[in-house]
């Protein structure tokens, strides 16, 4: 490719970019599935300039800052209370998922087992960058979020550790159970190192720099820095990033200064938009359209087998949630279970696929089809599934922006009378300052008043979850309780027992909360949004 005909390609792609971006707005389509659609139309356009779209330029250049942006801006609490739902879903369930879609496609096909678990392995990661597109415009629930993404973010790394291994296995070379399982350990266990060593140092610098380009071009050096270390020291440099921005997350409030805050995150939402659309498009381009057309019923029965692998996998990590008295909502499940989208690191891992490999053009050609069925066909249906199982709130992001707002001002309007009260402001410019704090909170709650007269499910949501906050502490009352040795060990699993089938009850559909009813020592194994003010 010459000079120009590159430049043309880059400006171009931008251009596709924002014309995707304004239709995005008027069509109902989501953003990725109609970039893939271009990509495919563009394929068959000989002017257009192609890039070659290697497993490099997904891994090294496209990767790390998606990662990092997500995982940067993944709330703690959020993380806190979805972390062993996402922690199964995307270790063990990566592994089951690769293991049964192995055996399912060995059983209809009668492939080499060894060439199908490198399949199943390429095929587990998964890409929720549609789905969540989809879940905030209907204003579905930030924990089922949160855990889509956060599944996302940790079987990346896993799904890759584990194609390594699963890729030894298949060009022969000696493997055995016990090493396998301790160079997967070595490999994940290296990466949350590697990203915990880089978050640390630039934590330390963040405490000392106050300008806001400086320390918008450190956390890019984490991002990209944290990879390229963990991957010339042999580990996961997925799980580097992802620790890493986790990391740096928690210190946001503490190290970085409010005007970098505002900075950081304009910076990190443009280059999330501008990598996901650019790598979406790339990929709409790299599909082979006629090799997929040629071998379309092979590809929908290899879909299908991706959809049976992942129902196991989401029954299968309920089912231990639910030992762990933290079962999901039963309607989280089909969500789960169709959300599972395959996307860039499919396509990076199937490109890496070596020459000499048994079945690679096999292989390529299926893990394209899944991605692009996944994208278009999962992709363009989540909106109708999350509306009929009801899901969907479209007020709720209105409604928890006004929310926020009470909060926020609530808090301002108790430091400045703390202040006050210390003698470090005067009164009379508190009271000035006071009087539009009041009038903005008066405001807020005439905002919250109109939109749950619109719809009352509004308010019966914030029931809910003002119910769980006050079951929280009822349960971790408990647990003090039992600590302390002030209760038996029986007593104490009677009580949660209770607390647990309390709290299933609260997100059953038709069951609506009473304003009335006792507290039963129930806690709140889930909270899915901020119960903010009052304050």
């Amino acid at each position: 490719m010459t000079g120009l005909s590159l430049e043309t390609a880059v400006v171009s792609g931008l251009l596709v970019v924002v014309v995707a971006a304004i239709l995005v707005r008027r069509i109902n389509l989501p953003y990725t599935a109609l970039l893939v659609l271009v990509g495919l139309l563009l394929g068959f356009v000989p002017l257009v300039p192609h890039f070659e779209l290697t497993p490099a330029v997904i891994l090294l250049i496209f990767l790390p800052p998606l990662l990092f942006e997500a995982s940067f801006n993944l709330h703690e609490e959020s993380l806190r209370e979805s972390l062993p739902a996402m922690l199964l879903l995307a270790i063990p369930g990566t592994v089951v998922g690769a293991l049964v879609i192995a055996a399912l496609l060995r059983a209809s096909t009668g492939k080499p087992l060894s060439i199908l678990f490198v399949f199943g392995a390429l095929v587990a990661a998964t890409d929720p960058i549609s789905v969540l597109a989809v879940f905030r415009r209907l204003g579905v629930s930030p924990r089922l979020a949160t855990i889509v993404e956060g599944e996302s973010l940790f079987n990346d790394g896993v799904a890759i550790v584990l194609f390594g291994i699963a890729l030894e296995i298949a060009l022969g070379q000696p493997f055995h159970l016990t090493h396998g399982l301790v160079e997967f350990v070595r490999v994940a266990l290296g990466g949350v190192v590697a990203g915990l060593v880089c978050a640390l140092l630039a934590i330390a610098l963040l405490r000392r720099i106050t300008d806001a380009l400086i320390e918008t071009a450190l956390t890019t050096v984490v991002a990209f820095g944290a990879y390229v270390l963990a991957e010339r020291l042999g580990v996961s440099g997925v799980i580097a990033v992802v620790v890493a921005g986790i990391i740096l997350s928690r210190e946001r409030a503490v190290s970085i200064s409010p005007s970098s805050r505002v900075m950081l995150g304009a910076f990190w939402e443009y280059i999330s938009f501008l990598g996901n659309s650019m790598i979406f498009l790339l990929m709409g381009m790299r599909i082979a359209a006629p090799e997929l057309w040629d071998n379309l019923g092979t590809v929908a029965l290899v879909m299908l087998v991706v959809l049976v692998s992942r129902l196991v996998i989401v029954v299968l990590a309920n089912g231990v949630l639910r030992v762990m008295r933290q079962p999901l909502p039963w309607r989280w499940l089909p969500v789960l279970t169709w959300g599972g989208l395959r996307g860039a690191v499919t396509l990076a891992l199937a490109l890496s696929l070596p020459a000499g490999l048994p079945e690679r053009d096999w292989m390529q050609v299926m893990a394209f089809g899944v991605v692009l069925v996944s994208l278009l066909g999962e992709g363009l249906t989540m909106e109708p599934l999350v509306r009929r199982l009801g899901l969907s709130n479209p007020r709720q992001v209105e409604y928890e922006r006004h929310l926020a707002r009470l909060f926020a001002i609530n808090r301002a309007l108790r430091v400045l009378d703390q202040e006050q009260e210390q003698g470090t402001l005067l009164p009379n410019v508190v009271s000035l300052v006071r009087a539009g704090y009041e009038e903005a909170a008066r405001q807020e709650h005439r905002e919250l008043e109109a939109l749950e007269a619109k719809d009352s499910r509004l308010r019966q949501q914030q029931l809910r979850l003002t119910r769980r906050q006050a079951l929280l502490a009822e349960r971790a009352a408990l647990h003090d309780l039992g600590r302390q040795g002030q209760i038996s060990a029986e007593t104490l699993d009677d009580l949660l027992r209770a607390v647990d089938t309390a709290l299933v009850r609260l997100d059953e559909p038709g069951e609506e909360p009473a304003a009335e009813e006792e507290p039963s020592a129930r806690p709140r194994t889930s909270r899915s949004r901020p119960v903010l003010p009052p304050e």
